[in-house]
């Protein structure tokens, strides 16, 4: 399906007129946008836009997670006010400014008009809708709950990004911390440090400190091989990048050795496990079988360990052993999260006791959050002044020296 585009030409209810541009199906769709806006129609003019097609060249989504949060609270509240889900689905993608996106919702909108239902025309677009988001609404579309179903989803989308956000923000400042001091040490090594020698050959005799030299000399080695070094670091980014997504055994090690890691391993590890508990939770408590669950997790889950975690547990669960057996032996699951899930399966109540287990995590997170960075910045920010203090001491030294000769 490709848009069209039209100019048109109208007045407002008070006389004023207007002219502009939009994207749409056909010349009808131009009309009822037009009427939304209770403009008075004079012309619509089809024509063509060279540049057009580039324009809709995308790489990766179309829609962020913010984007979709959006668009599922906007669909959700016009489907629980009695507007026809075709109806809406028109509505919403005349009311869009970005095209890509306004593309995007006619393409539903026009899969809706063929017969498809909107679980399925959902999942004919994997990379902007979850499969977690096409079970749901594939219930909500039997249950005849489609409107509180997708707002249920946009909470729990939403609250995921704030987790998330709150974590990555947590792994952001030591990042700012740490580069702030590579870059105050690259420059004083590279400009700074130099400058002594010219100083020192002033005065016949003098000797440079040990310390001082050794960063003297690093200094000179990066002046002196400085392309090779940039491109040494710019092809082991390149191969990193490429073995990172192309070899599932290089990806996992990679993910095993950052689960490891003191402190942001803690949060990683939270983080997938939160993710892992709220949809559970989502799918279980509105009737998805425990597999089906499971597959529908393993589908928005970017970590590789958590991801054959949820596999072994399909694998146990299909030669009958329990469910929370894979939970119980993997090294990278919370204890509490193991127990409770073995619990709920040995009572018969794995869905009350996952929303529990959800309800848990959600409520640690922050506090979790907030120790970290109150426990990492202070000591990131002595390594920082230690770095500095060092450089600035193999300065001072020789400048003392000579002061002292005078």
């Amino acid at each position: 399906m490709e848009l069209r585009n039209y100019k048109y030409i109208a007045k407002t209810a008070d006389g004023k007129e207007v002219k502009g541009k939009i994207e749409a199906l056909n010349r009808n769709v131009v009309v009822k946008y037009l009427q939304t806006k209770n403009y008075q129609i004079e012309t619509i003019t089809e024509y063509r836009n060279i540049l057009g097609k580039l324009d809709q060249i995308t790489i990766g989504k179309v829609l962020q997670t913010k984007d979709l949060i959006f668009f599922l609270k906007q669909l959700g509240s016009l489907l629980n006010a009695g507007i026809k889900l075709i109806n809406a689905l028109e509505l919403l993608s005349l009311q869009q400014e970005k095209r890509l996106h306004r593309k995007l919702y006619f393409e539903l909108y026009q899969d809706i008009n063929n017969g498809f239902s909107f679980s399925k025309a959902l999942s004919r677009k994997p990379k902007e809708f979850p499969n977690l988001l096409v079970q749901m609404v594939e219930i909500g579309e039997i249950s005849g709950e489609l409107g509180e179903t997708i707002i249920k989803m946009a909470d729990y989308f939403e609250h995921q990004l704030k987790i998330s956000t709150e974590i990555k923000g947590a792994l952001r400042m030591p990042i700012i911390y740490l580069v702030a001091a590579l870059v105050i040490s690259f420059g004083m090594l590279i400009f700074v440090f130099p400058n002594i020698t010219g100083l020192f050959q002033s005065f016949e005799g003098a000797e440079l400190p040990g310390i001082t030299l050794f960063f003297l000399n690093v200094g000179t080695f990066l002046q002196q091989y400085a392309l090779y070094i940039v491109l040494f670091i710019l092809a082991f980014i390149v191969l990193f990048t490429y073995g990172y997504q192309k070899i599932k055994r290089f990806r996992t090690a990679i993910t095993k050795g950052l689960l490891k890691m003191p402190i942001f391993g803690g949060l990683i590890q939270m983080n997938n496990q939160i993710l892992i508990a709220n949809a559970l939770t989502q799918m279980l408590s509105n009737g998805v079988n425990s597999i089906k669950a499971l597959q529908s997790v393993r589908g928005i889950l970017n970590n590789e360990v958590y991801k054959g975690l949820i596999n072994k547990t399909l694998d146990y669960i299909e030669d009958g052993k329990p469910f929370a057996r894979a939970f119980e032996e993997s090294p990278y699951i919370d204890p509490i999260m193991a127990r409770m899930i073995s619990t709920g399966e040995k009572t018969g109540n794995i869905p009350k006791l996952m929303e529990n287990l959800s309800n848990y995590y959600n409520g640690i997170s922050e506090i979790r959050v907030e120790q970290i960075k109150n426990s990492i910045q202070p000591v990131l920010l002595i390594v920082v002044y230690a770095i500095v203090g060092v450089l600035i001491l193999a300065i001072m030294m020789p400048m003392l020296s000579l002061g002292g000769q005078i």
